[in-house]
């Protein structure tokens, strides 16, 4: 990114992070720069394995700063595509538009168990690389919840989940990470799969990371969105 439109946008983005971050409201005006300020200059966008759009806002040696989307339709997923994962820092995320299902699951080491934990290892660029554990598991779904635009949610470290989003809905979220010791995120995979598993994150068009972008300054014209 370069050019007047990418330092405004930045200093929105500062603004933004630092609120997520407190648990704070979002400034609407600054939200507004923000969205629109990257419609002009956004930044590199990449499918993620679970099939949702993430452009990186901010990244610093305490944490990041994302926007999540979840375009309306046909998602690009990963292949394999195993949902159920935790991470390695602790996740804040305010919802701005559409709605979405957060499922938390317990995991337990287990003999008998039917999936095994697979280490996630992030290389360069868009690429990272799942490694299969000697651990073998067995998970529980948790009471799934449900969040609406204008709420947040928080997922801990080491915290096991998953979230969907129906296909019919157009959902965007603003999400700050916070670093913590844990030495790498886990994925629960198949029991019987490879030992070694490359991931490459597909890239998204930059008209295409546009046209989203519009559609969600459009979606927050129309609902409240918790900023003040």
């Amino acid at each position: 990114m370069g050019g007047d439109a990418a330092q405004a946008w930045s200093r929105e983005a500062q603004v933004l992070w630092a609120a997520l971050r407190e648990d704070a409201p979002l400034p609407a005006e600054a939200l507004a720069g923000l969205l629109a300020g990257l419609r002009d200059a956004p930044p590199a966008a990449v499918w993620h394995p679970t099939g949702f759009v993430v452009l990186t806002l901010l990244r610093r040696p305490e944490g990041a700063l994302r926007l999540h989307l979840w375009p309306q339709g046909e998602r690009v997923l990963g292949t394999p595509c195993w949902p159920v994962h935790d991470h390695a820092w602790h996740l804040r995320s305010h919802v701005l538009c559409g709605r979405m299902e957060s499922l938390e699951y317990e995991v337990l080491d287990d003999d008998d168990g039917d999936a095994a934990l697979y280490a996630v290892d992030y290389g360069q660029g868009r690429s990272s690389r799942m490694r299969k554990s000697e651990r073998r598991v067995s998970m529980s779904e948790r009471a799934p919840r449900r969040i609406e635009a204008g709420t947040r949610y928080e997922v801990s470290a080491g915290v096991f989940h998953a979230s969907s989003v129906a296909e019919v809905d157009l959902t965007a979220t603003l999400a700050a990470t916070r670093h913590t010791a844990q030495r790498w995120p886990w994925v629960v995979g198949a029991l019987d799969g490879p030992t070694v598993v490359s991931v490459e994150r597909p890239t998204v068009e930059v008209t295409r990371t546009r046209e989203l972008l519009q559609r969600v300054r459009t979606a927050l014209g129309h609902i409240g969105n918790g900023c003040r």
